[in-house]
């Protein structure tokens, strides 16, 4: 039966590819307005939703990805970044939400998937373990399930509190291709990570003109930039609990990214999901704008709280 689900699933992606939106969020360069000023000139924009089968166009303002001023619709996705090899990010998951949006996620423990709120809905199709999500790939699991969790106090606004998670309906097994990723100690929580190296990965678009998400677990390597810094391009919206990077060379996060892990590479050798893709420039995802993140360590005991998981 998981195995007729997951060849259905993939049937459908492989017809319905061009249709499934990222879920994104994106922000004015240097906003000379308020937020509120922003959503009601782009929903101004905004082409009346196109219906397709089994699927449908975003109809409300997605913010400047990395996520979602970029869930990023802010979609975000990797631009410019490199294939990643099998089971090189065994904590990724895709997820196909309200079978509309596409975002992606991470496994933080056998049963709890960690995203933005930006791409919470009511249905999940929640693929692990998977690096083409097109073509049926040994070790990758395909469940559904609808119980999630959005921080309370998200605010499509500020971007403020973006964050979710997704429960499994039962826990999966842990393999090569398939194990959580490491969350932070509570001891890391004042680190800024400023000029550190992190990397996030995605089935995010490739390009600015690409059509749609791509085939293909991508990653890139970006440096962590101060707060002062990025509020600079999208002013007061950067708080605390955002961590932003810099996209040189085009390299950047870009629709259908949304969700998906930051990882910065601890001195032990294991990776730390320090962000999660929130969002990014409305003007574009290869411009050089910086890209934005939920910090991780801004909400360990709403993770905690909600998900049972204990984190030291």
């Amino acid at each position: 039966m998981k195995t007729f689900v997951a060849l259905a699933l993939l049937a459908t992606f492989g017809l319905m590819a061009e249709a499934l939106q990222s879920r994104n969020i994106v922000m004015p360069i240097n906003p000379r307005y308020t937020a509120e000023e922003w959503r009601t000139i782009m929903a101004a924009q905004l082409e009346s939703p196109e219906q397709y089968p089994g699927f449908k166009k975003g109809s409300e303002p997605q913010p400047a990805f990395a996520g979602k001023v970029h869930v990023h619709d802010v979609s975000s996705r990797i631009t410019n970044g490199q294939i990643a090899s099998r089971g090189q990010f065994p904590w990724q998951v895709a997820l196909l939400v309200d079978n509309s949006w596409f975002c992606g996620g991470s496994v933080i423990s056998n049963q709890w998937v960690l995203t933005a709120a930006h791409c919470a809905g009511s249905s999940y199709q929640v693929i692990l373990g998977a690096n083409n999500y097109y073509s049926p790939e040994s070790g990758s699991v395909t469940v559904t399930t609808r119980s999630s969790i959005r921080h309370e106090n998200y605010n499509s606004d500020t971007i403020n509190n973006d964050i979710a998670v997704v429960k499994l309906q039962s826990p999966v097994s842990f393999s090569t291709y398939i194990s959580p990723v490491r969350l932070p100690t509570r001891s890391q929580q004042g680190d800024t990570l400023a000029g550190e190296t992190v990397r996030v990965s995605g089935w995010g678009k490739i390009s600015d003109s690409a059509s749609s998400v791509t085939d293909q677990l991508r990653f890139v390597d970006l440096t962590v930039i101060t707060n002062s810094v990025c509020a600079g391009t999208y002013g007061s919206v950067i708080t605390s609990s955002k961590l932003c990077v810099s996209t040189p060379g085009g390299r950047s996060t870009c629709s259908g990214d949304s969700g998906g892990p930051l990882v910065h590479l601890e001195s032990s050798g294991v990776y730390t999901e320090v962000g999660i893709v929130s969002f990014g420039a409305a003007a574009g995802c290869e411009l050089g704008y910086p890209a934005a993140f939920t910090r991780v360590t801004s909400y360990l005991d709403w993770i905690e709280t909600n998900t049972g998981i204990s984190i030291g």
